[in-house]
């Protein structure tokens, strides 16, 4: 009985009444380790405005670690608001990659966004499941860049690039507190960038300001100075990536 009742927990539908009524909650949508063939994405940001510049350093996992030849990967750029920018798809690979995001390559857009991570292969190849955390590098003024890997699964594609799924991050009916443990005080600015990864309009606050996103939207907020911030939200571990700034320096990192 026990033995059963775990299985169950841990089944989707268990994972869907326990986010429902907040017992031992989970953060996503679904026991995703039951699922074959696919590439899981986190919502990577980049940015090109004010003088940023991106990197993005990425590995062939399929060639790396699954010895699959010819693989590809399919990276899709989105605006802050949700809007596709552009696709791309990088078919001879190395087993270490990088692209420079600016707003060249972006045809002249500077602003901010998320991106996503697909790798791909034509074979038949159900038993495989990843995840490619990858790191993001965010130069400031051609600057060194502050590198800072993925923060969050938002979308998975199965490994033929035929099928797509969305919302992977629970949104519950309870409120969730997500304490920053770091202080802003010394810092010239400081912002902390957000991503709905849900499949709904969430609302969350930061400190006493209250804010919204669509689904798949992005946001920065400036906290400049702030010593201690709390963030409420029925987004089961809403984890922004900070951009902190001391005259030159730049810091990246998420909590």
């Amino acid at each position: 009985m026990k033995l059963l009742i775990q299985r169950l927990a841990k089944s989707n539908i268990g994972i869907f009444f326990r986010n429902l009524i907040g017992f031992r909650p989970h953060r996503f949508t679904q026991n995703y380790k039951f699922l074959n063939g696919i590439s899981i994405s986190d919502g990577f940001p980049w940015r090109t405005d004010n003088g940023y510049k991106t990197k993005f350093k990425f590995s062939d996992i399929l060639g790396l670690f699954y010895k699959i030849e010819n693989s590809s990967v399919e990276i899709v750029f989105y605006s802050k608001d949700n809007k596709l920018i552009k696709r791309i798809i990088i078919e001879e690979l190395d087993y270490s990659n990088e692209l420079i995001i600016d707003k060249d390559f972006l045809n002249g857009i500077q602003s901010f966004g998320t991106f996503n991570i697909f790798h791909r292969s034509k074979g038949n190849y159900e038993d495989v499941i990843l995840s490619n955390r990858c790191y993001v590098g965010f130069s400031f003024n051609n600057n060194l860049s502050s590198f800072v890997h993925g923060n969050g699964y938002v979308k998975y594609k199965s490994l033929d690039g035929k099928k797509l799924h969305s919302g992977m991050v629970f949104s519950s009916l309870f409120t969730n507190l997500y304490r920053i443990q770091s202080t802003f005080l010394e810092f010239t600015k400081s912002e902390l960038f957000f991503v709905n990864p849900t499949s709904k309009k969430i609302n969350f606050s930061v400190g006493k300001n209250s804010y919204h996103l669509e689904k798949g939207c992005s946001m920065l907020i400036d906290v400049s100075g702030k010593e201690d911030i709390s963030i409420f939200s029925r987004c089961m571990f809403l984890r922004p990536i900070v951009f902190n700034y001391k005259n030159d320096f730049l810091d990246v990192y998420h909590t």
